[in-house]
């Protein structure tokens, strides 16, 4: 029988151990990138209350039975989710178009 003595690393360091995050390519400036940051989070949030209260408002849509309610949380959580997809979305277009204008 053949021992392997060889090791196969799968990530660096620990993998529970956050990471810092990378800033945007380029010089754009940490006043820029905490703008962005920001922004993206906080739409993100919003994005995941919508998504909540839908959930919620379709619940007690189906158990009062009020189709118009459960009719407002379907529409909610596909426009939470829509949003949640464009939010996903703005970074790699930033990036891009700040890259096209690096030349």
């Amino acid at each position: 029988m053949a021992s392997h003595t060889s090791l196969i690393t799968l990530a660096d360091g620990d993998p529970l151990t956050p990471k810092k995050p990378k800033d945007l390519p380029g010089n754009l400036g940490t006043s820029t990138d905490t703008l962005i940051g920001w922004s993206l989070t906080g739409a993100l949030i919003a994005a995941v209350l919508g998504f909540l209260f839908g959930c919620a408002l379709l619940a007690v849509g189906y158990n009062s039975e009020r189709p118009d309610m459960a009719a407002r949380g379907k529409k909610s959580i596909l426009w939470s989710l829509i949003a949640a997809a464009g939010v996903g979305t703005v970074f790699g277009m930033v990036k891009a178009f700040f890259n096209l204008g690096q030349g």
